[in-house]
């Protein structure tokens, strides 16, 4: 194998696949960068997997001789950020050895045969879907998953393609999450994908960028032309999100700035430690009081708000997730409650649900219980 091409090129593919890379201790073929040149086409094409990601990317190059090799990936893109030349040259010897110069500098790398690597399945053409928006689709419901190793599901987002376009859904057992996707991408199933999985995904991709997905095997796929990613579906039963959204019936509603209610609950949390604790929502006249306590102190701060039709108690949640969900829009947010105190947001096309929390124990309560 030879090729000569574009060192920052090169530099980049090679850290859009190291993404994939699996680490020690994997066997040392998943631990690299799967390097192969055609001369034929004069491509170049890096390929990484950990068997629950693969990432696959090419690049046009200056000259090319048929070859492949199996690289550290750890190495690789170390190597290349810091060759003096604009132009890199990779070429194996025939010790086996994989030679990468440029300028003065020189490098000899140890490799395995490009032929210990696995191949990638990849879907027919005719059952690819195109869709757009995945990074901010992916950004959105990944708020609402959690890592819960005996309940994997939860740490997944579905992926729901119907007559009405692409959603994604997520829950982390007391919030849902539901986000509406391109609309144009029309079809009839449903996708269950770990959310580490998105994320690299979304880590690479633009919202304009157009990905033809499809299924090969038990593997989700998204090609855009020059980036070929996959993900291992998750194999189980989603919770009926959909169900849960659909029967929520409002009875009262808030309207409020999103700006406005997520600096309010970045101010009034400043004094809690770590993800425990509650705010509290006091409903006035023409404001919405938002509160919060701690060992350390009370805060509250009172946001300008449409208040259409108000609770009659003052309602309790935990700020995080919701919070984390208000960060991501802007502009006006409707507020709705159920006779329960269930929470439902809705702002344009994603409808958010959260669970409230007791109230927390007057002094009074905690005393009688002491006695």
């Amino acid at each position: 194998m030879r090729v000569q091409c574009s060192r920052e090129g090169l530099l980049l593919l090679a850290k859009q696949v190291s993404c994939a890379a699996a680490s020690p201790p994997s066997p040392q073929e998943l631990c690299g960068i799967h390097i192969q040149a055609d001369a034929a086409r004069s491509i170049l094409t890096l390929t990484a997997t950990n068997q629950s990601i693969s990432i696959r990317t090419s690049m046009c190059v200056e000259t090319a001789e048929c070859g492949s090799v199996i690289a550290t990936a750890r190495l690789l893109p170390q190597i290349l950020s810091r060759l003096p030349d604009e132009t890199v040259t990779l070429e194996q010897s025939d010790g086996g050895r994989l030679s990468i110069r440029s300028g003065a500098a020189a490098y000899e790398l140890d490799v395995l045969p490009g032929a210990r690597y696995p191949t990638l399945e990849l879907p027919y053409p005719e059952d690819t879907t195109a869709v757009t928006g995945l990074r901010t689709l992916v950004r959105q419901t990944a708020i609402a998953t959690a890592s819960q190793p005996e309940a994997p599901l939860m740490g997944c987002v579905q992926l729901v393609l119907d007559q009405n376009g692409l959603k994604g859904r997520s829950t982390n057992g007391f919030c849902v999450l539901e986000a509406a996707g391109d609309d144009a991408c029309k079809g009839q199933s449903e996708l269950l994908i770990p959310v580490r999985s998105l994320a690299v995904l979304a880590s690479l991709s633009r919202d304009s960028d157009v990905y033809e997905m499809g299924l090969a095997g038990k593997s989700a796929v998204f090609w855009n032309g020059t980036l070929l990613f996959s993900a291992r579906l998750m194999e189980g039963v989603f919770p009926n999100a959909a169900a849960v959204l659909e029967r929520f019936q409002g009875r009262y509603a808030v309207c409020v700035q999103a700006e406005a209610l997520s600096a309010a609950l970045s101010t009034v949390t400043a004094l809690q430690e770590g993800d425990k604790g509650r705010i509290a929502l006091d409903f006035r006249e023409h404001t919405l009081v938002v509160s919060a306590q701690s060992a350390c102190g009370t805060s509250a701060l009172p946001v300008e708000a449409l208040v259409l039709d108000k609770p009659d108690r003052v309602l309790y949640y935990d700020p995080c997730v919701l919070l984390a969900y208000l960060k991501q829009l802007k502009g006006g947010v409707t507020l709705e409650f159920d006779s329960a105190g269930l929470l439902a947001v809705r702002h344009m096309g994603t409808r958010y649900l959260q669970c409230p929390m007791r109230p927390p124990k007057t002094a009074e309560a905690r005393g009688k219980r002491a006695a």
